[in-house]
């Protein structure tokens, strides 16, 4: 057999893409979701191959570009279909291949990962893929494309028959035209039939193991593949089976550290001296090993004939040769004049090498060498140490003292009066390194200063409001009053009932707010060995985000430790097993400053006489800084943990943070100028504010962020149904569906929610409208908003509580549950039990609203009995919850000194009332409310 020894998940995944792709329209990483259908193919097809990008940007930067506003099943399709790719090269790492397949995953609103089974099939690569697997990987990824489209096109009696028999599955995959697709093709027919078709993605190389075992075959028939089944056969009780041919031929041991095989060996010239022996004309990949062995006398002596791809790879790498379409290649027209020196010189200058951490790209060796004349040692020339040979011997660099090598005064100088084509590339190359050097300078020397916070332009604020909007719902006085604490220097606690987005919006406003207006611009170098060196640089938009942010929660263990820093125990791993040691580990608020000073990695702190600004980097997204977000502020003993810091938060640039270090040595390093720290607090924890003194209060500015007005409760509706929507869509319900970034989300035949952005004189507003088709769920929605309106005015509850009722009573519905029970049941589980702490006369004047929302004089009747029944100081306390419950419109004022003087009509304007709610008093939720009134006293 075919198959290769050893590989047992590589097969299983293979058997997955037959069983689930093939034969039915199933998934790989989610099965029982229709991924490889006909009309996901189709979709796939017309953003990928039917709109090309042909820009100059990377291949996963154009992709995304291309699955922009995809359903979350393309993407999906998308990924498995690198994963399928992806899985017959062992030149591509298992690593590499999950972080492309991952990033493809995450452009998907729904979380999907890749199998446990299948991800270990990624470490189990058979095939030696070669450059152009990767640099022609469009055309690879749309033939299969292609394949799919047209096997989905046969009848069921048709596929059955060439997934049973292997030469009429050739026969299928092999009538479609094909462009630069010919690896992928190959991949194909041992993936579908591995016992039957050899792990051997190069045409060329099936061909010549063909002509070289031709002596064992029987078959008259012109088909390679028939041939080497019929010489694995022959050879089979020589070698054993699953021998493979590449094992029986090639020495594959001795390597020298370069990240390909070296077919002519580890010298620089051999590779120049063979692509000089090449005509003008294009050649196969066995066609030039042909000429290698014309050469007299050779131009290295072998024992074998060399890989035909692993030599492509060489020369591709080191710029010599073009791949055309057609899957020949020529010399680089450039190096037509064939001059030996000023070739060595080109290649050593231009190669590429594969990018271990990133398998889609190349890196550019000579960009990262110390070429500035100074000797070095070894280990700060980076890349294989074969590198340094070919530097010498292409006299790029020499010999210094020590050892330490050093480059040449003219290595990186363009060439005097250039004559010829390849001294021309060469100066072109220069110039471009130049170009790109003078770049990466210019970004360096407009690195961050330590300047006060930016303030924004009317209009710039007035746009970033609008965006934070589209998350929270939190009105634009309530932003520009943060906004003005933070420009003027101070810290901020954001206080408020739980739910109201404290901990998100101290998360997200840092970021959004202070973003970069422009993007900048930098260049950087092609490396794709399919383009040539004078290919000019690339122009790169970056955009920087305003401030990361760094989330502790506070707890009451804190101390200045945590705050600062100090001496902690930590074991010490080794080969002689773990030891106790001690040493400082910074705390929170020192971590989060010393995070915006380059040097910082951790541990180390920067030396306070060179301190310099630098960006944060998170996820590869650039910051201008990081800020400390302390959650649960008041849970700590603030003044304990803070007291030292009184002057250093009070903003005075001589009172520095004191930084402990393991040598004993106190740093001071200052804060920067524009870092801000900010807090939030739980109001219904307000007690615990006597823990701070007035001097730590005089730090920060206390802003509440309260609920909704009930002004804006259609938009509160409608962003609460939203985000309950996403969440589930997250959940894989069936028949909701969201797409965040066009702000939609859908439960079929239920309801829509759409964000709106409406124009006013302020800049702009964000609103979430809400549609609900199906009369039940309005019915629902109505009564739950009336209740949640009527528990408001006793607890302020926050919009999160009201997205998690909704998010229970959509689930409820949609597993089997009657809308009356999914709603009930949902505020029973989710918001009964923080009504507990409730004063019993509120939870009985809820349940008297549950029983008689519907007729406003016996409400209003029940609620002045009950208030009745309090003594006097109660009374007015109630009525003062009443009277601060009163819409602003109200027509007269509660008098909280007189029961006798509360109407129906000042009750009306603070209850819905009037009509029946969906729920009454022998609702479940209604028994918890009960409950929690008897176990109660005042």
């Amino acid at each position: 057999m075919a198959r290769v020894d050893d590989r047992p998940l590589f097969y299983a995944a293979a058997q997955s893409f037959v069983d689930r792709a093939l034969r039915a329209d199933d998934s790989l990483f989610t099965p029982g979701v229709a991924v490889w259908s006909a009309a996901n193919l189709d979709d796939l097809y017309q953003r990928f191959v039917g709109q090309p990008d042909e820009s100059a940007d990377s291949f996963m930067i154009k992709f995304q570009r291309q699955l922009h506003e995809a359903q979350p099943t393309i993407i999906q399709l998308a990924a498995e279909l690198q994963f399928v790719y992806y899985l017959i090269s062992r030149k591509i790492t298992g690593r590499a291949k999950r972080d492309q397949i991952n990033t493809i995953l995450k452009w998907s609103p729904e979380p999907v990962s890749i199998p446990h089974e299948l991800d270990g099939a990624l470490d189990q690569g058979i095939a030696n893929t070669g450059t152009a697997y990767q640099t022609y990987k469009f055309y690879q990824l749309s033939f299969i494309i292609e394949f799919m489209q047209h096997w989905k096109g046969l009848s069921q009696a048709a596929r059955t028959t060439a997934l049973a028999d292997p030469w009429e599955f050739k026969q299928i995959l092999f009538s479609l035209p094909i462009k630069t697709a010919y690896a992928a093709r190959e991949m194909l027919l041992h993936l579908v039939h591995p016992d039957s078709f050899e792990s051997i993605v190069s045409r060329d190389h099936k061909a010549n193991y063909a002509r070289q075992y031709a002596h064992h075959k029987q078959t008259t028939s012109n088909d390679i593949d028939r041939q080497l089944w019929e010489i694995r056969r022959a050879l089979t009780p020589q070698y054993g089976a699953n021998f493979s041919f590449y094992a029986i031929q090639h020495d594959e041991t001795q390597r020298p550290d370069f990240p390909v095989p070296l077919p002519l060996g580890p010298k620089l010239r051999p590779y120049i001296q063979l692509v000089a022996m090449l005509s003008t004309n294009s050649y196969s990949a066995e066609q030039i090993v042909d000429v290698l062995g014309q050469a007299n006398p050779p131009l290295v002596q072998l024992t074998a004939r060399p890989n035909a791809d692993d030599l492509l790879d060489v020369l591709q790498l080191l710029r010599l040769v073009e791949q055309l379409p057609d899957d020949r290649y020529r010399r680089w027209p450039h190096l037509n004049d064939l001059h030996e020196e000023t070739m060595l010189r080109y290649s050593a200058l231009t190669l590429v090498l594969p990018d271990s951490e990133a398998n889609d790209d190349y890196w550019l060796p000579i960009m990262a060498m110390p070429f500035d004349g100074v000797a070095h040692p070894a280990e700060a020339w980076p890349g294989p140490a074969l590198l340094r040979d070919w530097y010498r011997e292409a006299g790029l660099i020499e010999q210094g003292e020590h050892s330490w090598l050093r480059s040449r005064p003219a290595a990186l100088q363009p060439i005097a009066n250039p004559t010829t084509p390849t001294a021309h590339a060469i100066n072109s190359f220069l110039e471009h390194i130049e170009r790109v050097q003078r770049s990466q300078r210019s970004t360096m020397d407009s690195a961050l200063q330590d300047q006060p916070l930016p303030q924004l332009t009317t209009a710039v604020l007035n746009e970033r409001i609008a965006e934070l909007q589209r998350e929270l719902l939190v009105n634009r006085v309530t932003l520009l009053r943060i906004y003005r604490a933070l420009i003027a220097g101070q810290h901020v606690i954001l206080s408020g009932p739980p739910g109201t987005g404290k901990t998100h919006l101290a998360q997200r406003l840092p970021e959004i707010f202070w973003r970069d207006t422009d993007a900048s611009i930098s260049l950087r170098m092609p490396t794709s060995p399919a383009l040539p060196p004078t290919e000019p640089p690339i122009e790169e938009r970056h955009t920087r985000h305003g401030y990361a942010v760094q989330i502790e929660t506070a707890t009451e263990t804190w101390s200045s430790r945590d705050i600062i820093g100090g001496i902690v125990p930590q074991l010490q791993r080794s080969a002689g097993g773990k030891t106790l040691v001690y040493g400082v580990r910074h705390g929170c608020l020192t971590s989060a400053v010393l995070s915006n000073y380059a040097g910082y990695d951790g541990e180390n702190v920067p030396n306070p006489e060179t301190l310099q600004r630098t960006e944060v980097m998170v996820k590869q997204q650039r910051y201008r800084g990081r800020w400390l977000v302390i959650d649960e502020f008041t849970r700590a003993h603030i003044d304990a943990a803070f007291g030292s810091l009184l002057t250093t938060l009070g903003g005075q640039r001589n009172a520095p943070l004191s930084i402990p270090t393991d040598d004993g040595v106190v740093v001071q390093v200052p804060l920067p100028r524009d870092f801000r720290i900010i807090g939030t607090l739980n109001s219904f924890d307000r007690h615990f504010l006597n823990q701070m003194s007035e001097a730590m209060k005089r730090r920060f500015v206390f802003i509440d962020l309260l609920p909704p007005s009930s002004d804006d409760a259609d938009e509160e509706q409608g962003i609460a149904a939203y985000r309950a929507l996403l969440r589930l869509s997250d959940q894989k319900l069936d028949t909701i569906a969201s797409n965040d970034a066009a702000g939609r989300a859908t439960w079929r035949g239920v309801l829509n929610v759409n964000r709106e952005i409406n124009r006013d004189g302020d800049g702009s507003r964000v609103n979430y409208r809400l549609e609900v088709e199906n009369q039940d769920a309005k019915d629902v929605l109505d009564s739950f908003w009336r209740i949640f309106s009527a528990i408001r005015v006793y607890r302020q509850l926050g919009t999160a509580q009201a997205e998690a009722v909704y998010a229970a009573t959509f689930a409820g519905h949609a597993i089997g549950l009657s809308w009356h029970d999914a709603l009930d049941y949902a505020l029973a589980d989710t918001l009964a039990d923080q009504l507990q702490v409730l004063n019993r006369d509120e939870q009985r004047a809820l349940l008297a609203y549950l029983a008689y929302a519907h007729n406003p004089k016996e409400f209003s009747e029940q609620l002045k009995t009950i208030i009745k029944s309090l003594p006097l100081p109660r009374q007015a306390s109630h009525l003062t919850q009443l009277q601060t419950a009163s819409p602003k419109h109200a027509s007269g004022s509660i008098n909280i000194a007189n029961i006798d003087e509360l109407t129906m009509t000042h009750i009306s304007q603070i209850f819905d009332l009037g009509t029946e709610l969906l729920l009454d008093q022998t609702s479940q939720f209604a028994q918890r409310l009960r409950t929690f009134s008897s176990e109660r006293g005042l």
